[in-house]
């Protein structure tokens, strides 16, 4: 299995990245958004609730919970101005994980984005914080492929965009759901800023980097003959 910061496990031809908590901040943008809308609606869920609901799973499921939580709430209604209000915000106070440029532009790799979000959500995010060029339409959601993480099929649809094998392919992520979906597809993942209860469960199993500028040093290193 492969160690953290191991730089062995680095020897791939192609890189997958998530987007929202791997190269941009927008999961703690979201989660406040969230907060703020159930308030208006006479509810509280406080922004720990919220990510660990919310992070790297589908919007489904998060609606879901929420209604769980709260049997009376308006989800259509809730779930429209979430939808309206995020892409704004997101347009205006979203920024790159430290590290995100640097990473890119020194990359020298195929590389494109496999996110549960939808595509609109995924562009307004790499537009606003100047992360689109290194993508360009290299960019596939989990709605337009009717597969979301943990679900392996998204990654796999992002090999064939790369036509790249799994075991050429490596796979940047910041959730459980995702690094399960990569495991599965039989890709080599790496872990950024991870919670502790998602690096306990898989240390041993993927390389975890603090954030993003610790990955690219493995990364980015000249390999060993």
């Amino acid at each position: 299995m492969p160690a953290t910061g191991d730089r062995q496990v680095f020897k791939i031809k192609a890189v997958i990245f998530d987007c929202d908590g791997t190269l941009v901040d927008s999961e703690s943008l979201s989660a406040r958004l969230l907060g703020r809308i159930l308030q208006q609606h006479g509810y509280l869920l406080d922004e720990e609730t919220i990510l660990q609901h919310f992070r790297g799973r589908p919007y489904a499921g998060f609606l879901h919970d929420i209604g769980q939580y709260f049997p009376a709430l308006d989800r259509d209604l809730f779930s429209q101005q979430f939808r309206q209000q995020s892409l704004q915000l997101l347009a205006s106070e979203l920024d790159s994980m430290p590290g995100a440029h640097d990473l890119l532009a020194a990359l020298q790799l195929p590389r494109c984005i496999a996110s549960n979000g939808p595509r609109e959500k995924i562009e307004t995010s790499l537009n606003s914080t100047g992360l689109k060029p290194y993508f360009g339409e290299a960019i596939i959601s989990a709605y337009e492929v009717n597969a979301w993480k943990p679900d392996p099929a998204l990654i796999q649809h992002a090999l064939r965009l790369l036509d790249a094998a799994p075991a050429d392919c490596l796979l940047v992520e910041d959730s459980a759901s995702g690094i399960a979906a990569g495991l599965a597809a039989g890709v080599t993942v790496a872990g950024v800023h991870l919670d502790p209860a998602t690096a306990a469960r898989f240390a041993g199993q993927i390389a975890i980097f603090p954030g993003l500028p610790q990955l690219a040093a493995a990364l980015l290193a000249p390999r060993r003959t």
